[in-house]
């Protein structure tokens, strides 16, 4: 079955196996009529978070997201952005409400400096995740406590702009399998291993629930030049991947992004 949608101009469509992955830049997205737009599409709970954040920066960001997801939402159910009704489950991730009529679409949502990103999915099991590789702070403390002994191997033979793809490549692609897991920080980080080998494909270890491993498909690109998006999802059959921009609300565009895969992964061609 397909689920599409009417909203703006343009008609999506999601077949089992199908991600689509849509990101903005909030840089992108200051006019203000745009911003009164979005503020209007957010509902009590997004607003008042919303309003609790201390800087501008942050705020901006939150509320691109959040328009980001709706709108694109709307472009495979036949729902306006500020109608879209999300509960959460015990560990606090966020699903379209039960019994509110709209069609059971799967969704993530990640956002970093200077960048946005929601992945849809029919009814997959979906995480996404983005981080801005200028980030600061102790990042060999960070691998230590959440990389496996293996991964740390390998991050440790390398040095300078490599050691810092590598570890974003690894810290991305756990923060994506931990999100569409779906529970949080009961996740044991240390015993979710990947490999990136010499051939360019995510090789994947869980080490507590290896059963599941085949399973489990993973996509990892730069999307810019300064960011790292790790894409994962459940799903028996092979997962179809696509990507593209957007100013929500105004513009959508797929674009060809190559990418490192795991097994089990193509990109869409239509």
């Amino acid at each position: 079955m397909e689920y599409t949608a009417s909203a703006d101009s343009q008609i999506y469509s999601l077949r089992v196996g199908d991600v689509h992955v849509w990101m903005a830049q909030p840089n992108r997205c200051c006019q203000p009529e745009l911003m009164s737009t979005y503020l209007a599409w957010l509902d009590e709970q997004e607003r008042s978070r919303y309003d609790r954040f201390r800087f501008p920066q942050h705020r901006h960001e939150y509320l691109v997201a959040h328009a980001l997801l709706r709108s694109s939402l709307s472009r495979y159910g036949a729902c306006e952005p500020g109608e879209w009704m999300f509960s959460t489950n015990p560990y606090g991730r966020p699903e379209i409400q039960e019994g509110s009529g709209q069609p059971p679409l799967r969704f993530n949502l990640s956002h970093t400096d200077g960048l946005v990103v929601c992945a849809i999915t029919q009814s997959a099991a979906v995480g996404v995740d983005v981080e801005c590789m200028a980030r600061t702070g102790d990042l060999p403390a960070i691998a230590e406590l959440s990389f496996a002994p293996e991964e740390l191997a390998e991050l440790n033979l390398l040095a300078g702009r490599a050691w810092s793809q590598r570890f974003f490549n690894l810290w991305t692609l756990k923060e994506a399998y931990v999100k569409a897991q779906g529970k949080g920080l009961s996740m044991p980080l240390r015993q979710v291993r990947f490999s990136l080998n010499a051939i360019g494909t995510i090789q994947f270890n869980p080490l507590f629930e290896p059963e599941s491993a085949q399973a489990w498909k993973f996509a990892l690109l730069n999307s810019t030049q300064q960011h790292c998006l790790a894409v994962a999802a459940y799903l028996d059959d092979p997962l179809r991947i696509q990507v593209g921009w957007a100013t929500p609300g105004l513009e959508y565009r797929t674009v060809p992004f190559p990418y490192i895969n795991s097994q089990g992964v193509v990109q869409r061609d239509d």
